[in-house]
């Protein structure tokens, strides 16, 4: 397994602390003294002159850069390095992929060192595409994930060829790797970053998710808190690619990482017991106020984090969510972008927004794999990523199946033609088939077929500001919000599960972006229109009977 941290330039020597790139030479030009407790100080610059107002941390402190562009932080080094807040209307260097806004350490928090940052002027970021990329999974092979995944890479690399000249980044939220699969399959991080390499240029900004944390350390199993457990299984992450929780800024947006997985395995090794909360640590919500007490209230913010802040119903996920929420009180917004559920719901709570946005690798490349070309989620919902456009202060957001075209927002089953049997799906064994009988009539009664003339769609990144319309022979049908199991979801994968001597490891998922429909006829075509909170309308002329079938969908 590889995990150590590799050299990031070619005349990197010195072993690193904690993950970076080596301290740009100082400026001869301006000279910088530490003050008497400095234990860190530098320059931050940009061709040649020092840059003021530039945010520094070392994961605990937070500092601004002076009228000349210096800094001074009394810090406890514990982290091994300081990172910068790239400041709007810069970028720094970039090691394929990463942004290099981590510099390392190397002596004791008792003696003072010099640590410049040399930042890149970068006009027109005032209006720019933000990228979200959840849930990727990399394992090293299993359900062809690889091949999966360079897909994705290869469409993130066309849209990118089709628009020359826009200033576009990227966001993952969390779990780019599986822990697991470090040692069974030696894939790590380096692996990771590797198969990102046609994306190389792609400024990636990386959140940090729960099988991104290294759960087999080992630990005191009378310890308790950050220091003891949290903090030590997130240090192959910040090794390797970014802090556990930082921020930058591009154009008119401030931008926030926030690590919300808190680790308190007791036991590691093979045998980790790998137990973890959904929450901030203390150390993380302190960390945050410090950084957003530099922030106006009137710049929009955009968080990620690898579990949501609300669930599905709205109510508080997290451990320490309203805590979080309380932080951006008085701002003009807030907006949440987070994946761990593998699923979909869009939650609005005055100034503050959030997007479980669904994953890269749908139910864990799984869907694919037994169904190829059809990778959808637990919830029916197409595996692929989030496209936020800014224009100012502005934000516009639609989520983006990768393969299909931009306007592939829905999906619309004829329930009349839904019959899910074993024998249909070529389930031959007697217990499996058994089994999948009673998982169908648990999962909406589709072991068998309807005449009620219902119709069922799947609308995965809808939100309360959505419409809904349907008609029949231009009469207007009533349209109701439900809760339902995605039948396709059931054949494309439970049914091959089954059907392979498997059992289902990825469980369908109730879930409410669903509407059902009920129609005067069996025969009658349905004229769908779904308009989006930014006014985008997608439309589809349904003809029925439609067939079920995966041909039909795929």
């Amino acid at each position: 397994m590889l995990l150590s941290v590799p050299c990031l330039f070619a005349f990197c020597s010195k072993e690193q602390a904690d993950g970076g790139a080596i301290s740009p030479d100082p400026i001869p030009e301006i000279i910088v003294e530490p003050e008497d407790d400095s234990s860190v100080y530098g320059l931050v610059s940009c061709d040649g002159k020092g840059v003021s107002g530039a945010v520094i941390s070392d994961g605990v402190e937070v500092v601004r850069t002076d009228s000349k562009g210096i800094y001074q932080m009394k810090s406890l080094k514990k982290n091994g390095f300081v990172f910068i807040s790239v400041p709007s209307g810069y970028e720094v260097t970039l090691d394929g992929i990463v942004p290099q806004i981590k510099l390392p350490l190397y002596k004791t928090a008792a003696v003072a060192e010099r640590v410049d940052f040399k930042l890149y002027a970068s006009g027109g970021q005032t209006n720019h595409t933000m990228l979200f990329f959840g849930d990727i999974h990399l394992a090293g092979g299993r359900s062809n994930d690889r091949t999966q995944f360079r897909t994705f890479t290869s469409e993130i690399a066309k849209y990118i060829a089709d628009h020359p000249g826009e200033k576009i980044y990227a966001m993952t939220l969390g779990d780019m790797t599986w822990d697991l699969y470090w040692y069974s399959r030696s894939y790590g991080f380096a692996q990771y970053l590797a198969d990102m390499t046609p994306l190389k240029g792609l400024p990636v900004f990386h959140t940090i998710g729960n099988h991104d944390h290294n759960m087999r350390t080992n630990v005191d199993g009378n310890a308790s808190g950050w220091d003891a457990v949290d903090w030590d299984t997130g240090k192959a992450f910040r090794q390797s690619i970014a802090p556990s929780n930082y921020s930058f800024n591009i154009g008119k947006i401030h931008y926030v990482v926030l690590d919300d997985i808190y680790c308190r395995n007791t036991t590691g090794g093979e045998s980790a017991d790998r137990i973890y909360d959904n929450a901030l640590s203390d150390e993380a919500l302190a960390w945050l106020k410090k950084d957003l007490a530099f922030i106006s209230k009137s710049t929009p913010v955009v968080v990620t984090m690898h579990s949501p802040v609300f669930d599905k119903h709205g109510e508080y996920n997290l451990k320490n969510s309203e805590e979080l929420v309380r932080c951006f009180t008085g701002y003009v917004s807030a907006t949440f972008v987070s994946g761990h559920s593998h699923k979909f719901w869009n939650i609005i709570k005055g100034n503050v927004r959030e997007y479980n946005s669904g994953a890269v690798c749908a139910a864990w490349w799984d869907t694919g794999y037994y169904t190829p070309t059809l990778n959808i989620g637990q919830d029916g919902a197409p595996g692929g990523y989030r496209i936020m456009t800014v224009t100012g202060k502005t934000m516009k957001s639609r989520f983006k199946a990768t393969g299909k075209p931009d306007d592939f927002q829905f999906r619309s089953y004829d329930r009349n033609s839904i019959s899910l049997t074993p024998e249909a799906y070529g389930i031959k064994d007697a217990g499996n088939a058994a089994a999948f009988t009673e998982d169908m009539k648990k999962y909406g009664a589709y072991y068998s077929p309807s005449s009620e003339n219902r119709v069922i769609l799947n609308v995965w990144d809808k939100d309360d500001n959505w419409k809904i319309e349907v008609t029949e022979n231009g009469r207007a049908l009533d349209v109701t919000s439900v809760s339902y199991y995605d039948p396709l979801y059931l054949i494309a994968y439970v049914a091959k599960k089954y059907a392979s001597g498997k059992s289902v490891s990825h469980l369908p998922s109730n879930t409410g972006h669903f509407y059902e429909i009920t129609a005067s006829s069996a025969t009658s075509t349905l004229e769908i229109k779904v308009t989006d909170d930014e006014g985008r309308v997608y439309t589809e002329s349904m003809k029925r009977p439609k067939p079920f079938s995966i041909d039909e969908y795929r």
